[in-house]
């Protein structure tokens, strides 16, 4: 039986995490001390769900976790186009269980646990995803699973169900049954074990289509695109040191996967844009795409129920929960002239498959520019 002292410790660590994590969006850095204190309550959770040991999971419970587990959703589209706001309308969906943070299985996880002793994947994956469950991208909401107190901690549930999964899920064939055990045990702490499908957001996954589809064949992919030079102003704005050659090549390559998968069975591809001028419009598509029913909760953003913040790197905070149109929050000036011009270079033509007005570009200038920035 849990005893109050086992989670008095999760109590303060819990606390010396929640005095750091930024009350808004980070402009710069974030909060020396926040990674090494999240860290420390991660492990201090993970312990104490250690003594305790996994849930019991009824034969009932397990059926329906392995039903779940065979119809993933995957929103895919590189970074800065409009993934997050996709995630966030589907997130109050009574149907679906929607991870509210970018699952990176494919992308990075996956990477890291090969490189690990099979016996600690478990541990990693679960104390990455509690720093998840409390802090998701450095901005409200977080505790996303709620408080402890001194009688419970829902991350302890949480660690509990995964070890539980854990042993449910390893036999299904495929890589990616490690992140379905993180989804079930998620789906288990919020109670939606019997949801049609699970979805997970995680930018330039449309990259690995092709292994999602051979794994898992009912997935469906949910393919997000956004007018190039509104992207890579948006990605520098809030990731300067991504640079702009490695934004553009995922760029470019999302593109081309974008028109390559278009009209193929179980492949949405949507415009920002038009997500953002007709919500009401894109819901339908979604829900029609997805086999659910078309609520209004489709159209009002939130991040495990709660409002989330609205869809701008620009401009004033505003109210949450709300869809922005794009056009009034753009920055023009983040950009050179130079940049636009080669960005128009490297993905215009791309783009205007995808009904995206562009500049044409010379070829002589094209190439100017394509030594000039080491692009090729």
């Amino acid at each position: 039986m849990p005893c109050r002292s086992m989670f008095s410790k999760i109590i303060n660590a819990e606390q010396l995490l929640s005095d750091l994590l930024p009350g808004t969006r980070p402009e710069d850095r974030l909060p020396a001390g926040l990674i090494t204190t999240a860290g420390a309550w991660s492990e201090t959770v993970w312990a104490v769900a250690e003594q305790l040991g996994p849930m019991s999971l009824s034969i009932g419970q397990i059926e329906q976790g392995l039903q779940l587990a065979q119809a993933p959703v995957f929103i895919c589209g590189v970074h800065r186009s409009g993934t997050t706001l996709l995630k966030d309308m589907l997130d109050g969906h009574p149907d679906l269980v929607v991870l509210p943070s970018e699952g990176t299985y494919y992308t990075n996880l996956e990477h890291k646990l090969l490189s690990l002793p099979e016996n600690e994947w478990a541990a990693f994956l679960g104390k990455e995803w509690l720093r998840r469950l409390a802090n998701p991208i450095n901005q409200p909401p977080y505790w996303l699973l709620g408080r402890s107190d001194d009688q419970a901690s829902p991350y302890v549930n949480f660690a509990r169900y995964l070890m539980a999964w854990w042993r449910a899920v390893d036999h299904i064939p495929g890589t990616q049954w490690p992140h379905m055990a993180i989804v079930l045990a998620y789906a288990s702490c919020t109670g939606n074990l019997t949801a049609r499908a699970w979805v997970d957001k995680t930018p330039t996954n449309e990259r690995f289509i092709d292994r999602i589809r051979q794994e898992m064949p009912g997935a469906k992919i949910i393919h997000l695109l956004r007018e190039p030079v509104a992207t890579l102003t948006s990605r520098k704005k809030m990731e300067p040191a991504a640079g702009l050659r490695n934004a553009l090549r995922y760029l470019k390559a999302s593109l081309r996967i974008a028109a390559r998968q278009q009209g193929s069975p179980g492949f949405l591809l949507l415009r920002y844009e038009d997500v953002c001028n007709e919500p009401r419009s894109a819901a339908k598509q979604l829900a029609d795409f997805l086999g659910i029913p078309a609520l209004a909760v489709l159209s009002r953003p939130t991040v495990a129920g709660r409002p989330s913040l609205a869809n701008s790197s620009f401009g004033k905070p505003t109210q949450a929960g709300i869809i922005l149109k794009p056009v009034p929050y753009t920055q023009k000036g983040l950009l050179t002239r130079a940049e636009q011009q080669l960005i128009a270079a490297c993905t215009g033509r791309l783009a205007g498959k995808h009904n995206y007005a562009f500049e044409k570009i010379g070829l002589l200038h094209s190439i100017y520019l394509k030594l000039r920035y080491r692009v090729f």
